[in-house]
């Protein structure tokens, strides 16, 4: 039978669990609540925002990964006995920024409340099941934990076991033994329960602490597993004619498998010399040495920071063309560029070998490029995408800084101009909506900017926005004119463009910002019934959708989802809607739309304006012609006018604004098809023909 009760991810949570793990971050989740359901039992729903009725919200108690299950995350809440008086049938996990990205039903229970005269402290456990349990952050804040006594128990029991000082043994063994039954080991006659150091087996994986049994010996409680077995463990012995009174330390390297790992103990006590020194007390200091000296001279914590053994300091760079000094070696560099830049490295004569860099790119939309000083070099053309990071060294003997590590590594093509996975990946056409042949201003339903439709339009003015640098030339501007407005508009792909995307992950990414906060409704979409770019008879599916909170300053929004291969319903289009927003305080201004293979997005692809055009007009052109000949009544006048661009199929022909002379009739389309048409129009009288019109040719989808 089916699951009654379970736990599911949210739409909202799918997607940042998804995001957090592409983007090598994780997902903060901060707090838990519960709810009555409304009265019955819900069935958990993953496009849910809210529980149905929720009654109480507070800090986790506990987060952490099932130790019997790496892939289950488990949260805990403490609900106090002064709080409840209500059912609970539903919880709920919320993130940092307030989405809930978990939702279960549970059996019901009554929580009471102190007043009733029957409090009690309830704990609530939801067990959640992810793809990668390291993409969550397992944080808590320690001011609102409620410990239970067994969860006190089980933390004291984990960390003692954990410890490098062990609880001291009996004996220790001097050579190789059955590890079963009592016998007399270094002198001494052992007892059941005993604890014994095994440390001389001819197979040395045996090694470790052992509980002495009747039977097959264990391994003691605190040493029974691969995390309480590490280097540096120590035992004292407290017995034995030879080695009692010694204290014996494992040596053994990690990464230590417990079973598997040959364990090897050493005597510390055997050939040490006793400390000359007295022990320093207080806090004593010592010179430091010069930045760079290279003498045995003592290190001081000045001297460590200083060299760059660790990330001394955070440097911010927040304007383009920042030129980062000798002295930022050794810092973790967080840039944060308002839009694409460079920053200018230190010349490596100035620094000493081996000198590293920690680059940060913290930017939303914005790409870096590092500009070595002078002669200098890079190891790798490499930039620095949002969200991604690089590890740089100097080897200044050869003027190079090596690139050694860091996710930035993956943009290579691209910062060298290389063609390829980078050429033409943004597979919607006029995404900057640069380009409007039909107008810049529309109310209705129909074409608006150049392959962007509007579904259905209701007190909304779609027209074209003046952009400036760095976002392009133009936006889309969506202005409510009323409080009960709606609008939806979309671009479909043609077929042949959305097949390559076909059974692969694909990302949606735009720009956006309004002049009040509004909010937006993003979609990915696939054709419900057939192979067709309009939808077939089933309209449209939608497969990834996301409610983007969109503000006064520009933010870049992303959608993902793994486009289906189901052969028959390859069409595939994404599109924006908006329900009732705020009238009367400015628009809605979208940019820098952008469709692409993947699960990431990467900056948008800034086509030349030429080539956008070329694309438009292959699915909608406006123009003109002439024509000037003698002609012979009653006969017709004509010629072959070539689209500028072949059009995606054979197009609807319309001539407006026709003009003729004298002699000459209202020309007319005669044929056409993808190449072209021919417009004629009849002599009226012999003598010179002349006639002039404009033409609309659409084969829109």
């Amino acid at each position: 039978m089916s699951q009654t009760y379970y736990a599911i991810l949210t739409a909202i949570g799918e997607a940042k669990l998804a995001n957090a793990a592409a983007l090598n971050t994780t997902l903060k989740i901060a707090k838990m609540a519960v709810g009555d359901g409304g009265g019955v039992v819900p069935t958990p729903n993953r496009s849910q925002t809210a529980l149905v009725g929720e009654w109480y919200r507070a800090g986790l108690n506990t987060l952490a990964v099932d130790p019997s299950n790496t892939s289950q995350i488990i949260a805990e809440l403490v609900i106090p006995e002064a709080t409840g008086g209500s059912w609970i049938r539903e919880m709920g996990l919320i993130d940092a920024d307030g989405n809930l990205i978990a939702v279960a039903n549970t059996p019901p229970s009554y929580k009471p409340q102190l007043a009733e005269g029957s409090g009690r402290t309830q704990v609530l456990r939801m067990v959640l099941i992810v793809s990668s349990a390291s993409a969550v952050e397992l944080k808590i804040d320690p001011s609102v934990v409620l410990a239970t006594r067994q969860y006190v128990d089980d933390a004291i029991t984990v960390a003692v076991n954990r410890l490098d000082n062990k609880q001291s043994v009996r004996v220790a063994t001097t050579a190789n033994l059955v590890l079963s039954g009592t016998t007399t080991v270094d002198g001494v006659a052992l007892a059941v329960g005993d604890r014994i150091l095994v440390k001389n087996q001819d197979t040395a994986s045996q090694n470790g602490l052992y509980l002495v049994a009747a039977g097959t010996w264990t391994r003691a409680l605190d040493a029974d597993a691969s995390s309480e077995v590490t280097p540096g463990l120590t035992v004292y012995v407290e017995q034995g004619t030879a080695q009692a009174d010694t204290i014996w330390k494992l040596v053994t390297d990690a990464p230590i498998t417990l079973g598997t790992t040959a364990l090897a103990f050493a005597d510390i006590t055997s050939g040490y010399a006793p400390l000359k020194s007295p022990a320093f007390t207080d806090s004593p200091t010592g010179p430091t040495p010069d930045r760079f000296d290279n003498s045995k001279r003592l290190v001081t914590t000045e001297f460590a920071k200083l060299r760059g053994l660790e990330l001394s300091a955070v440097k911010s760079v927040t304007t383009a063309g920042t030129a980062l000094a000798a002295t930022d070696i050794g810092k973790a560099v967080r840039i944060n560029l308002p839009a694409s830049g460079s920053i200018l490295l230190p010349a490596t004569a100035d620094v000493p070998q081996g000198a590293t860099f920690l680059l940060k790119n913290v930017a939303a939309a914005a790409v870096v490029a590092l500009t070595p000083a002078g002669a200098d070099t890079l190891s790798r053309a490499v930039k620095l995408l949002p969200m991604t990071s690089l590890l740089l060294v100097a080897v200044p003997a050869e003027g190079l800084w090596a690139v050694l590590a860091g996710s930035a590594e993956a943009v290579d093509a691209l910062a060298a101009g290389i063609a390829g996975q980078w050429a033409f990946r943004n597979k919607l056409i006029n995404g900057n909506f640069d380009l409007w042949q039909r107008g810049t201003s529309f109310t209705a339903a129909g074409y608006c900017a150049d392959r962007w439709k509007i579904d259905s339009a209701s007190n909304v003015t779609v027209s074209r926005g003046a952009a400036s640098a760095p976002y392009g030339k133009s936006y889309l501007l969506l202005t409510p004119t009323a409080a009960s407005n709606q609008l939806g508009i979309a671009q479909t792909l043609d077929d042949f463009v959305a097949i390559p995307l076909i059974g692969k992950r694909a990302t949606f990414s735009f720009q956006a910002n309004a002049g009040t906060a509004q909010s937006v409704t993003a979609y990915i979409q696939k054709s419900a019934t057939a192979a067709s770019s309009v939808g077939g008879a089933g309209g449209w599916s939608t497969i990834a959708t996301k409610v983007c909170a969109i503000g006064s300053a520009a933010q870049t929004f992303t959608i993902s989802a793994d486009v289906p291969n189901d052969g028959t319903a390859n069409g595939l289009r994404v599109a924006f809607s908006i329900t009732n927003a705020t009238s009367g305080a400015g628009g809605i201004g979208i940019w820098g739309c952008q469709l692409e293979e993947g699960p990431v997005a990467t900056p948008f692809e800034f086509r030349h304006l030429t080539l956008e055009a070329v694309l438009c007009q292959a699915y909608y052109e406006v123009g003109n012609c002439a024509y000037e000949a003698y002609g012979a009544n009653p006969n017709y006048g004509s010629y072959w006018h070539p689209w500028t661009v072949r059009k995606r199929a054979a197009p609807t022909v319309a001539l407006i604004n026709a003009t003729s002379g004298a002699n000459s009739g209202i020309p007319a389309v005669a044929s056409s098809n993808q190449q072209g048409f021919r417009p004629r129009a009849l002599c009226s009288t012999t003598g010179q023909q002349v006639w002039t019109c404009d033409y609309i040719a659409d084969s829109e989808l």
